[in-house]
């Protein structure tokens, strides 16, 4: 560990807000206070830009992310939170999430952070058509990788190389979407039953795509359908819904 307030200056040195999110469409906010395990090698090269808020009483911070900050010094800011008290570093966050969205409301945001206070907020801005989600760490972020391009047909045509096949084919590749309708169709009728919690509705998303789903693709489906404002999620975990259209 090294002291934090030396490298901070020095990191200072040579930034530049406009050039950090400039080309951003995913911009994440770390409560250093509450998860300080970040490695932003995770969002190396990608059109990310990471908010870092540090608390008032943080004095150090290990060499090798002061590394990483040097040298992805175009996709991080680091912010000190100068006031202390239980919610200082929330409220400063939520002034830079907010800061964010009015100058790209169309990017995805994420929160990273164990505190879930930060849910009512979420859902609200949710209600709102803002992409703003909540993970415990970094490495829980839901940034999609690149597709290959060809690479998905051509696994899924080289079975047969026949018209029927391009439309099974055609018929698999829209089947996830058509799943996720009829699942946003149930959820919102107001007869059927519906999960009351946000681990009973992830189980729920996941028996509806087959069983077949990861924890993290079913939170990507959980995003989504918090992102189309079909449901959102409060502090306690509890499962609010839109009324249907």
């Amino acid at each position: 560990m090294l002291p934090y307030p030396f490298h901070l200056r020095s990191l200072r040195y040579n930034f530049d807000p406009a050039m950090t999110t400039a080309a951003a469409t995913y911009f994440v906010f770390v409560d250093f206070e509450n998860v300080p395990e970040v490695d932003l090698g995770l969002v190396e090269g990608k059109p990310v830009h990471v908010t870092i808020l540090i608390g008032k009483n943080q004095k150090k911070i290990d060499l090798p992310l002061v590394q990483q900050i040097r040298r992805l010094a175009a996709q991080v800011e680091l912010v000190e939170v100068g006031a202390s008290g239980r919610n200082a570093l929330d409220l400063t966050l939520a002034y830079y999430l907010g800061q964010a969205v009015l100058r790209a409301p169309d990017a995805r945001f994420c929160i990273v952070s164990r505190d879930k206070d930060f849910e009512p907020m979420i859902a609200h801005l949710s209600a709102k058509h803002i992409k703003v989600v909540r993970r415990d760490r970094l490495s829980a972020l839901p940034v999609q990788p690149e597709p290959r391009p060809g690479r998905a047909a051509k696994a899924t045509v080289s079975v047969r190389s026949s018209a029927p096949a391009r439309a099974e084919a055609k018929v698999r590749t829209g089947e996830p979407e058509d799943r996720l309708e009829r699942l946003i169709t149930r959820l919102l009728a107001n007869f059927s039953p519906r999960p009351k919690k946000k681990g009973r509705l992830l189980a729920r998303i996941n028996s509806d795509f087959g069983n077949k789903l990861t924890a993290a693709q079913q939170n990507e489906k959980l995003d989504e359908l918090i992102r189309r404002g079909v449901v959102s999620i409060d502090a306690k975990d509890a499962v609010v819904y839109s009324a249907a259209d």
